[in-house]
């Protein structure tokens, strides 16, 4: 097993972590935090795959899904904020 699957594998245990505190997060601020966390470790995992096979323009998908994130968390956050708990 060469060093990128090895962070392939460690990245997607972490990843299957961050999504259970999504699920049985107590607050919504636990669970905004899982999604956040779980957004930056599929970035991560995309990178390396990108890595691993040689290929550029799989990076132009890695800065979507961080865009992605980073809109998905600033949108729930200000939900939150304007409505209160869901």
């Amino acid at each position: 097993m060469d060093f990128y699957t090895a962070a392939i594998i460690v990245i997607g245990i972490s990843t299957v972590g961050s999504l259970v505190r999504v699920v049985i997060g107590p607050t919504i601020w636990d669970r905004m935090l899982g999604v956040g966390l779980g957004a930056s470790k599929i970035t991560l995992g995309v990178i390396i795959t990108s890595l691993s096979i040689d290929e550029s323009y799989i990076l132009d998908l890695a800065l979507l899904f961080s865009i992605l994130g980073f809109l998905v968390t600033v949108l729930l956050a200000r939900f939150v904020e304007r409505r209160g708990a869901l």
